[in-house]
């Protein structure tokens, strides 16, 4: 059904003020959903704001951002303790430290532990790119969830990584989970009574299932390559800042609650002049828009293409569209 933006975005924002989160708080939280469902990233909008808000007691003792403390940092580097608070938060908090760290050094990282989720760490990257900054941030997806490659039994977490590279006109955005879909899916597939994407998780026999409620395990993206890539971004989510990792995250998400992360920033200007940058990356896009399609393509697209033309849409015409499902359960909030 279509859903005007405003008038979503209105209830939800009071709803939070409502329950006793502070209005600029509830305005900062609700924005990472909007966001979401701006960029048609469906299984990180309105749908997980409906799955995350029933717990009232849990979201009004993660949405204080004076309990979030540096507890290390020097030029070019800080350690965060986020104190169980919202991810959309902490992140608030690290995006402006390192924004200046990176300005002063040409490089800097953040890492934060013992706080909530963000939703998609490309759209924090993003944010970066704006200060005309390389963004990429390591997350940790929420405790073993992902079966190694091969096997059957969760020990990595869906761990989803971003990045974001200033270019002359938007900039390139990637946001990706290392398993084949992210860990949402299930629950999206349980909220619309819909089966799941193929060749994505396996049950606790080790094969595929397209139903929600059989979901043992998530596999990893390209096989052996995902695989690796899962595990730097569970060690650099983990062990590096302060955080568990694998079995030490606890059985399945339900029984996890805060997460590791990795934050960092790279200033191009410091390497070569701002504008050559940008102009270079630029004609790579061209580029790459330019290239001879294989039989069955349509179209080249560059990472975070779609999803800005999808915002950009929705914000034109002041709606977009949304399974009456989860509207229903908004409003009966």
């Amino acid at each position: 059904m279509k859903v005007n933006i405003n008038e979503i975005k209105a209830v939800c924002e009071n709803f939070l003020v409502k329950i006793g989160i502070p209005r600029k708080t509830a305005i900062i939280i609700f924005a990472d959903y909007l966001e979401g469902e701006l960029l048609n990233k469906k299984t990180h909008g309105l749908g997980a704001f409906v799955s995350g808000v029933y717990d009232i007691n849990r979201l009004k003792k993660s949405s204080n951002i004076n309990k979030i403390k540096i507890v290390k940092h020097s030029i070019a580097y800080a350690l965060i303790n986020g104190h169980g608070q919202a991810g959309q938060l902490v992140a608030e908090v690290v995006k402006k430290i390192l924004i200046k760290k990176a300005k002063k050094c040409g490089i800097a990282m953040v890492g934060t532990y013992n706080a909530r989720a963000i939703l998609r760490p490309g759209s924090q990257a993003e944010a970066l790119a704006q200060h005309d900054l390389i963004g990429v941030i390591f997350h940790n997806g929420g405790g073993p969830l992902v079966a190694p490659y091969g096997g059957i039994d969760p020990v990595i977490s869906t761990d989803p990584i971003g990045f974001a590279i200033p270019t002359l006109g938007l900039p390139i955005v990637a946001d990706m989970a290392i398993s084949m879909k992210a860990w949402r899916e299930i629950e999206m597939a349980k909220l619309l009574n819909k089966k799941l994407p193929s060749d994505s998780f396996i049950d606790e026999d080790g094969v595929v299932t397209l139903k929600p409620e059989q979901v043992f395990s998530a596999l990893p993206f390209g096989g052996y390559k995902g695989f690796a890539l899962g595990i730097l971004s569970e060690i650099l989510t983990g062990s590096l800042v302060n955080s568990g990792l694998g079995l030490s995250n606890g059985k399945g998400r339900e029984k996890y609650k805060n997460r590791g992360a990795l934050y960092i920033a790279i200033d191009p200007s410091k390497f070569v002049g701002l504008n050559k940058f940008k102009k270079e990356n630029s004609r790579l896009v061209k580029e790459l828009k330019q290239s001879r399609m294989r039989p069955g393509f349509k179209e080249i697209v560059i990472p975070g293409e779609l999803a800005y033309k999808n915002k950009a849409l929705c914000l034109k015409r002041g709606w977009f569209e949304v399974d009456k499902v989860i509207i229903d359960k908004i409003y009966n909030l």
